[in-house]
This record gives C-alpha cells, structure tokens and sequence, in this order.
C-alpha cells in the first residue's frame, strides 16, 4: 500500500519536538484541560459527542511523544544531518563481472576440496597396491579409543583425535579385509590443517571398513552399514535410479515375515537420495500407495528428505491382510509407474530402472500355476513396453527357518523374468536384464543385504566427483555437504573416500554478499534445488537441512520462469526482465532506489561454478540507477573506539547491565560476520586479546597505513560514520529524564557493524541486519518504527523498540539509499505509561470498560492494558489485535483500503503463512462500521510518522464478536478458505506440494515467498567470578519507590500486586526488582532460568497465569450454538493437524517464550 509522501514524513522527523504535548519526562505529561476530558468521557460513554472528540488530535500528540524519543533519546535527526554532510561515490553494480568474480572464489573453495578428495583417492589406490605384497588389515575401532586420547574440538563439535583415523566395520568384514587407514593419518592430517572448513574425511571400503579421520568414539550399538548410505550409493552408482518397492501382505504372509519386509523397505528408503525416484506399494488382493501425497498413485516422486519421510510413515502403518496375494495386480501398477514417470519428464538415457518385491512368494492353492503365469505374462507385457529396460530383484520372506522351493523358484523366475518356462511369449527380440532373489529372515543383516541392492545394477565405473545436498552432521554437528569420489584397483572398486566440508563455510560468501544495498545472490544446483537465498537462515545457524525447493519459487515474480529455463541451460549469461510493482518481493522493495513508477528492472547473471553441478547467480535491482556508497572517513577525535570484548579487554569500568558484561564509558562496536572477508573463520575460531587489538588499531587508522585485519573494505567508513553518535548518547546518559525507562541505544549498519550503548559483550553470531527492528525500519523508510514487546535476552524483561532509518539523503528516503538503522529499546510498561500520561481518558476505569491501545503495522500489539495487568491471560509476546480486541479486528476488516490479509509460503518450515498488513497512508479515523455492535465503541487512527495507531475502545457490556483461533499451536482453523472480511488470528497452513514434480499447487503457486525468519539469540556467557564481583551499571532503587507512578516501567522495576496464587490482590503494593516479582505477581518465576533457584514448585509461574500458548479465542463466552460450531472446528482440526508435521520458527517462538540454562535461545535481543 501506498505511504504518505516521504518528504512529509521526513519533515516530521525533523521537528523534534516542536509543539503539542509531546514532552514527556520524569514529571509525566501537561495534563489536558477539563473540558476535552468531558467530552471525550461523553464520547466514550455514547452520550454523542462523537463529532467534538477527535483521536487525530491524540494521534498527533503521540506522534509528538514519538519524534521527540526519535530526535532527542535516539539522535535519529543529529545522525542524518551528519550523514547528510558525508560525501559519496556511486556505482553501478554490474552484475556480470561480479558473478564471474564470486564464481571464482566459490570454485577456488570447491577446488582445494576435490584436490582434497583426489590425493585421498591416489593414496588409497597406491595403498591398496601396496597391500596385495604387503598386506594392510590393522584396525582401530572407534568404539575402544580411551577417552584421554581425545579432546573437545569446535569444528567438529565433540570430542576427537586430531592425529589418529579409526575404523568402523560391517558385519560382513573379514580379517583379511583391505584397510589403508593407519597409511592416511598423516594426509588426513595435514589436509585438516591446511583447509579450513574441512570437517570428516574417509574411506568407505566394498569390504565393509568405515575409516573416519579425526578420530571420533561413535554411538557403538549395533552394527555400522557405511554401504547402504546414500553418501556411498551415489558415489558408486552415480546414475539415478527409477525404483518401485512392492510389500507383499496378503493372507499368506506372516507378521514376523511382513515385519522383515517393512523393515527391508525403510533400509532401502535411507539408502536413495533427491536424484532417485521412488514409490512404495503394497499388495494383497488390491494394490495400495501411499496416500501422504495424490502425486504417489500415478507417479514416482524424487527421494527428499520429505518423501522418504511420507513413505517410511506408510509402510510403518502396513498390516497383515487375510485375502490372498495377487502378485500380477503389484506388477502391473509398478510398471504403469515407471512407464508415466517416464513419459511426464525428460528421459535420463542412463536411469536404471528396478522393481523390488519383498514376498513370501505363496501363490493361492487352487490356481497357483495360472498365477504364476499371469504375473510373468504381466511382467512381460509391460517390459516390453520399455525395452525389457526394468530389473526385478526378489527378497524371500522366510517362514520360520522353512523355505518352500516352489515358492523359491517362483521368486527367482520373476527376477530372472523367465516367462518362456511358463509359455508366455515374448513380445520383443531385446534381452531382459536378469535380477537376483535373496533370502531373508530375522537373522538377517538388512543393511548388509538389502541395503546392497545396488550391487545388482550395472557399475558404469564412472570416475567423477559427486557433490551431495546439505544434511545434517550425524557424528557432530551442523549442516554439512559431501563431496566423495570412487576408487578403483583397474576394474576392482575399493570403495570411495570422501571429504565433508561445513556448508557455512562453503556458502559464506553467497550468505554474506554486500556488494552493494541494490543487489543479492542465490546458489543453485544444476537441477533447480535451492542451496541459499536471502530469505533462508543462515547455514551456521541451521541444525536441520533446508527442504529441497526449487528457485521459481523463492523468486516468484512473473516472467522468471524463462529465466530460470536460461540458467540451467546455460552455462554463462544474463537477463533482465520487468517487473510490475504490484507483483514485488518484499526484499526488491528493500533495495529500489527509485520510487512511485509501476515497474522496475531486475537484473539476473548467472555462471555455472566450473567443476561443480552448482550455478551461481547475482540479482541487481534497478540496475540503471547508481549505489551510493561512503567515501573515505575519519573517525571523530573525541570518539573512543571500544570493541565489545570487554572480557579480553580487562575494562576497569566494567559492571553488569542486567545480565551482559558491560560499561557506561563508552558504547562498544561490534563487527558481525558480515563484516569480515571470511565470515566462517571469524564465527568458527575464538576471537584473541591480540585480534581485538588489531581490529582496533585498524578501524582507528586516520594514516590508513596499518593492514587490514580481514574487514570487508567498506567496515572502517562505516565504524567511522556510526562514531558521531557517541557524544549525543553520552549527552543524553547523564541529561536525559528518560534514562530509567531506556535500556540501550544502538545503530546497525548493512555490512554488519553494530555500537551500542551501554557498551555490551555480545554473541559472535549476533547479525543486527536480521532482526525484526532493523526489519521493520528498511521496510517502512523515514519511518518511526514500533517493534515488540519481546523478552530481552540481556536480561531487561520485556522491552519495546523504536527503530528508524539513515538514508544517504535526507531527499531520498527509499529503503535502497539506507545506510543505517537506529533504535532504543525501552520497557515494555513505558509505553504503557505514555498512553496514560498523554490520554488521560484511558485511565478513567483502570483499564477495563475503556482501552487504549498501540498497534504496529501488522496488528501486534505494543501497548494494551493486558500486556501489562499481571492477571492477563496470554503470553506479552507477539499478541496481535485478533487476539485482545476481536470486535475491533472483526469491524475494520469491513473498512476498504485499510487492511490487508496476506498469504506468503515459507520453505523454510513448508508452511503459508497468514498475516495482516494495514495501511500506514490512513487518513482520518476509524469508528463502528458494522451496525449492532452497541456493546463497543472504538476509534483508530494512524500515530503520524510511524508505522503504528492508536486505539481507543469503550465496551459497555460483554461482546460476543469472534475471531478464530488456534488454542495450541499456530495452525489455521481453515486452511481451504481465506476470506478478506472474516477475522482470524495471524495462522499458518501447510504447504502443499506436489512431492512428484516439486511443483506447488496451483492456488498456492501464486503466493510470495516470506522474508527470513527473525533468528534466534544467544546470550554470551560470562564466568561467574566475574559476573558477583561486577555491580549493576544501573541502579534503579526500587526499594526506594513507594508510588506506582514512581516505580511503573523503570528499568528492573515492577510494581508488586499480586499474591503468590496469582489472583488474590495485596494489601498493600510495593516496588520490587523484577526477579522477586516478573509481572507484578509476588514469586512468580522468572523467564530467566537462572532466577529459579530460590522459589519453589508452589509458587505460581508467570507462564501458568498467562497460559495461552499462542493466543486465545478471543472475544466473550460464546453461546452453545458457537460451542457446537468449534467443536466441528476442533475435530476437523486435529485431523488435520496430525499430517502437518512442521512449525514455522514463528511457531516455536511464540509457544515457547521460556529462556533455556542462561542460554536464551527462544529470547530476542533488541
């Protein structure tokens, strides 16, 4: 939706706070005169004043309150008067060369790995030569290394032996077995040292030895199968393989016999990967396929990682059936599978194509030889078909040590396709390719066996590197990509060795791409699959792999699709396409540097990585129009630059801003991964005293003749600029009235540097660009934006932001002339106060007929009298307008123009997400659209200069308006319909996409793709030594508070009262420090763990009072005929629920608001 010319909001911002009744400090607010408390009173009470009360009047006030905390606490127009008066080059990016040059260095990092891979294979093979004089068979099995040989190591995140390679055998290993691993310590060793990024290196031998290097104690229980892991298929059989597995479970098949079966199916399922196809059936005296996806009855579908999963849940649910088996009815449907799979898609001349049958092998007693006979005809008929192109591969099924040999024959002549000993004829003169049958029981090594099938197939001896798609480290940690190749002895395979490589590491330099603000990258795999793209987590963060999902759908915009056909088919090129503005992407209107046309120009270059099956391509928008970019600077001489290793620095200053190592010196800077040239090395190694004061000494130079450190060129301009902020912040410290509701200060810029005040210790990991404050600001340009509430991973509680933009003008504030975010975050009941203090009308009732409210441009809330009663009954965080005021969100959803509700698909987690957007150009106010709604009046109007409104709402009796929403989880009550006017609460759905083809459905091909999940935070642990002998930087003396209003929002404050029970009202309230009563509820447990210690399991938790996972139904009881109505809802509900297997990372973080061990994971750091 359109904004309000940004030269207005600008001018706003740049009032400070001239007029009105904006000044806001310790004393509180000029109380407005008696007369407009009367008449607003008549309004709020329908005594119809309506047309004297105006909220744009107290609109304008908080707006007041707004531009002065913007102007004057946060020094938004001082820092863009100095940026103003920088001077600036421009370019223009030229995709072109730029992706030839990051080609180059992602290519250089692939290459060291396959020279890795190469002179691990030439040493095995020359061992192996070795070995046929010499015999090499000693073995050190992983499972007995002493633990005092090892030690703990962050690469690989457990503990390992640098110097030693230890074993891990099949059971099928002989003594005499080939093992070189004693022979490669020294190599391994040394490529360990010489390549960073580097995690596993071994060797898989055809013998059954699992050689790993460093040296690492596994899980040791049961037997380890390295032969039937993709890892190893794939190398050996490179080409893919079309495979259909039939289950026999008809009447004649025991469950211990059927048991072996399903567990045969599930080592065949984890021995396949995304570039096989797969399908699962069973049959008795009908076929059956997996129902999970509509796609599995007519097609194969690709082995993701989300398909085996459908797949194992099917073949889990199999039972024994009591008709007899009609091997024919499998055959057929397996052969009609093959063949439309490949009649749908482009042939692979080199597919192998592989019928498995895991069966008993009974036919029924009446007509067991017309049986027989029908199925070889069957197999016959439909081979031919395809050439005689299909192997079949028999498993029998045994009986309980008894084997039947008609049965066995039987088996074996389908493998072998001997249908002329049944008299069928063969319709073509090209030969079968035989199969094999095998015998199993329940001694059987299934993965030894079954896990092998592919041993069957023809061994093309194809000597080629094979790159792997991210999966998840299952011996450390972390997401990791194989890059493994074959070796042979002439025609003899060995085995493979391959090399694991830290996929942050490989992507790093496609993550953190800043080339400039109009420009991104995305990497690719030759069939389509997406490894990174900005709106994916970053890979360091990542515990499980991303789901395989193809380019087109991230870049969802029209005219992509040819695009996309030109980058997989060529290996170099260019395009630029138009795109209209109301068919965007969230991230290119972050980066457009020209707005108000209809249309903008992307531009797309692209470069196959050389020796790789991966394509990389740069995305430029608006590529005609230049980037401004800073010239050299000098820091301010007045300014001390402080780096925020306090804990290496040894600051005598040093104290505690709540939980963060800190100081009130001087704000401390903070250089992200996106600052550095190499960003895995900067988050994987630790940062040293003598690396700190390098990184000083650099970002100090006036002289420029020191060296740099490993910075991205552009960090030092922009450590300089943000310096200029220092004195004001300083000023403002020892000035300002405020500074006992303000938690810190702080300014981000694109590459990643972060100063922030108090000076603070943070996580290395910490990426300010990705936060929701930063977020926001980009997204709503010359803006005051409001974020929150969220509870502060430092420690502060919950806290609200106000974040603004810096543009390189003043006259151009598009979101693609950003060059730094500010914002000061405050506690959560300021907000709330300022509500108060400035509409006194709120405060008329304590906040129970009459509510104010604050809402951002999505419809969370910022400020409402329930985020801070200590009897609400929700969680503070991420509480929208659906949730609290669901009269009010049910009416303006029936205004035209103001909001939106929008569908985006987040790949991330494989769900769409519903969200509102509401429109920041409102003009005028909001009342009761609806006719009937007498029991609430409401009026909303825009704060000018924000993204946010104001609410004011008077409810005479109860309400019975209704929004639908989830009790437990996030799920949409209807994920079949979405209407604009029907109100329910921000929900997902799951995705649904056809797992055959990768494609989704057609309704849901439309939707965008989501921005990047907020991340989550960690706190930065300091030794407890330190942290008791540390005093508090801010004392806020609760004790000494004795009024509300004194104590209400002050920093470490709450104002006590409530009980322990969580109901019954003290006598008398008093001022404590959060951690004796978080909420205002006497003992209430902190949501920092490390709180807990001293309160015991009787004393009510804030998280038991406010109980609502989500969000509740809001709205007042509802009569039976709504209990009815949700009682449908709640059954269709959790049917569905029980197939949708994914949360979204919003999900998780608002169901789980608890901070974990003093590690804050699920908490959010300003």
């Amino acid at each position: 939706m359109a904004r309000e010319p940004e030269e207005e909001e600008a001018a706003e911002t740049a009032a400070l706070a001239r007029g009105g009744r904006g000044s806001l400090g310790r004393a509180g607010a000029r109380r407005p005169p008696l007369w407009l408390l009367c008449l607003a009173a008549g309004w709020l009470l329908g005594a119809g004043a309506d047309a004297d009360f105006s909220i744009l009047d107290e609109a304008q006030v908080l707006a007041s309150q707004m531009r002065r905390l913007a102007a004057e606490e946060l020094g938004v127009v001082t820092m863009q008067r100095i940026f103003n008066s920088f001077v600036y080059t421009e370019k223009i990016s030229n995709g072109e060369s730029e992706v030839q040059q990051l080609a180059k260095k992602i290519r250089e990092k692939f290459n060291r790995y396959l020279d890795v891979v190469n002179r691990n294979k030439q040493v095995v093979e020359a061992s192996y030569t070795a070995h046929l004089t010499s015999p090499l068979t000693a073995i050190q099995d992983c499972c007995t290394i002493p633990p005092s040989m090892m030690e703990f190591d962050g690469n690989f995140n457990t503990n390992v032996s640098r110097t030693i390679s230890c074993d891990r055998l099949s059971t099928t290993v002989n003594s005499r077995a080939f093992n070189p691993g004693r022979d490669l310590n020294s190599v391994l060793a040394d490529n360990l040292k010489s390549n960073p990024g580097i995690k596993w290196q071994y060797f898989s031998s055809e013998e059954g030895i699992f050689t790993v290097f460093p040296a690492h104690k596994f899980r040791c229980k049961g037997s380890y199968e390295h032969r039937s892991r993709p890892i190893y298929v794939s190398t050996v059989r490179p080409q893919s393989k079309h495979i259909v597995v039939i289950l026999d479970h008809g009447a004649s098949v025991t469950d211990t016999q059927l048991q072996i079966a399903k567990d045969a199916a599930q080592v065949i399922l984890s021995a396949i990967d995304e570039h096989d196809k797969i399908s699962m059936l069973t049959v008795a005296d009908t076929v059956r396929t997996c129902s999970l996806d509509q796609c599995y009855k007519t097609f194969l579908s690709p082995a993701t990682s989300e398909t085996k999963r459908k797949m194992s849940t099917f073949v889990s649910s199999v039972k024994s059936l009591d008709s007899p088996t009609q091997h024919a009815v499998g055959f057929q449907k397996a052969f009609q599978l093959i063949r439309s799979t490949n009649n749908s898609t482009k042939f692979q001349a080199n597919t192998d194509m592989v019928i498995i049958y895991l069966s008993a092998g009974i036919t029924s007693k009446d007509s067991s030889e017309e049986d027989k006979k029908a199925t070889l005809r069957v197999i016959s008929e439909e081979n031919s078909f395809l050439n005689n192109s299909v192997m079949i591969l028999t498993y029998a099924l045994m009986n309980d040590g008894v084997t039947g040999l008609k049965e066995l024959a039987f088996l074996r002549d389908l493998a072998e396709q001997n249908s002329g000993k049944y008299g069928v004829l063969d319709r073509t003169a090209l030969p079968v390719i035989k199969g094999s049958m095998m015998v199993l029981n329940q001694l059987s090594n299934l993965e030894t066996t079954v896990g092998r099938f592919y041993t069957n197939l023809p061994n093309r001896m194809i000597d080629e590197a094979v790159f792997s798609l991210p999966f998840s480290d299952e011996m450390g940690d972390g997401l990791i990509m194989t890059v493994s190749k074959p070796c042979y002895f002439g025609n003899l395979l060995l085995g493979i060795v391959g090399v694991d490589v830290n996929l942050a590491y490989i992507l790093e330099d496609v993550t953190y791409y800043q080339d400039s603000l109009a420009s991104y990258t995305f990497l690719i795999d030759d069939k389509g699959y997406t490894l990174m793209h900005p709106s994916l987590t970053r890979p360091y963060l990542l515990s499980e792999p991303p789901l395989h999902t193809d380019i087109i759908h991230y870049e969802n915009i029209p005219k992509f699709e040819l695009v996309r056909q030109n980058i997989l088919s060529l290996p170099l090129g260019s395009q630029i396409i138009a795109v209209p503005v109301n068919s965007t992407l969230s991230w290119h209107i972050n980066k457009l540097r020209e707005t108000g046309k209809e249309a903008y120009n992307v531009s797309y270059a692209w470069k196959m990585v050389q020796d790789t099956s991966f394509i990389l391509c740069i995305v430029v928008i608006q590529p005609e129009i230049p980037v401004k970019q800073l010239k050299n600077l000098n820091t301010v001489p007045s300014s001390k630059l402080l780096y925020h290793r306090l804990d290496l620095l040894g600051q005598p200053s040093a104290c505690l801003h709540f939980k963060q190592l800190a100081t009130l010196e001087s704000p401390t800077v903070m250089l992200s991964a996106g600052s550095f040239s190499s960003p895995y090395e900067h988050l994987s190694q630790p940062e040293t005293k003598r690396m700190v004061e390098h990184y000083t000494a650099y970002l100090s130079d006036n002289t420029r003749l020191i060296a740099n450190p490993g910075l991205k060129f552009s960090v030092r301009n922009e450590v300089m600029a943000t310096s200029h902020v220092t004195d004001e912040w300083m000023t403002q410290m020892e000035m300002s009235s405020l500074n006992t509701y303000i938690v810190r200060r702080y300014i981000a810029t694109p590459n990643g540097v972060l100063r922030i005040y108090p000076g603070s210790l943070m996580d290395k990991a910490f990426d300010p660009t990705r936060r929701q404050w930063y977020l926001h600001a980009v997204a709503n340009p010359g803006l005051i934006s409001l974020t929150g509430p969220y509870l502060d991973v430092g420690g502060a509680g919950y806290v609200v932001t106000i974040s603004h933009t810096i543009h390189s003008s003043s006259t151009q504030l598009s979101s693609g002339h950003t060059v730094a975010v500010m914002g000061i975050d405050f506690t959560l009941r300021y907000f709330y106060k300022v509500l108060m203090d400035l509409l006194p009308v709120c405060n008329q009732d304590g906040g129970n007929k009459i509510r104010c409210f604050i809402m951002e441009d999505r419809g969370y809330l910022v400020a409402h009298p329930t985020l801070i009663d200590p009897k609400g009954h929700a969680p503070v965080e991420q509480q929208h307008i659906t949730h609290k005021e669901p009269l009010v969100a049910n009416d303006i959803l029936n205004h035209p123009n103001f909001v939106k509700k929008n569908l985006c698909n987040s790949f991330s987690d494989r769900t769409v997400q519903r969200f509102y957007k509401f429109n920041t150009s409102l003009v005028g106010d909001l009342t009761n659209l609806v006719h009937g709604s007498h029991c609430s009046k409401y009026r909303l109007a825009r704060i000018p200069g924000t993204n946010a409104f104001v609410g004011i709402v008077n409810e005479t009796c109860d309400s019975l308006a209704f929004c639908a929403c989830s009790m437990v989880d996030r799920l949409c009550l209807n994920c079949h319909r979405m209407e604009q006017n029907e109100c329910e609460c921000p929900c997902e759905c799951p995705l649904e996409v056809n797992e055959c083809t990768g494609n989704l459905t057609n309704a849901e091909n439309r939707n965008p793709s989501c921005e990047v999940h907020q991340e989550p935070v960690t706190y930065t642990a300091i030794d407890p030594g330190l942290q008791d002998a540390l005093h508090q930087c801010v004392n806020s003396r609760c004790s000494q508070r004795m009024e509300s209003g004194d104590c209400f929002g002050v920093l470490d404050c709450e104002w006590c009262m409530v009980d322990s029970d969580g109901k019954t009202h003290l006598d008398k309230s008093y001022c404590a420090p959060q951690k004796e009563c978080f909420g205002g509820i006497v003992g209430a447990k902190s949501p920092y763990v490390d709180d807990m210690g001293a309160i015991g399991d009787e004393v009510v938790t804030l998280n038991m009072i406010k109980s609502a996972p989500v969000g509740p139904v809001a709205g007042g009881i509802m009569g039976g005929i709504m209990v009815l109505v949700l009682a449908v809802y709640a059954y269709r509900h959790q049917i569905h629920r029980r197939s949708h297997q994914h949360m979204s990372p919003l999900a998780a973080q608002e169901i789980n608001l608890r901070c974990l061990s003093g590690l804050f994971i699920s908490c959010s750091l300003f």
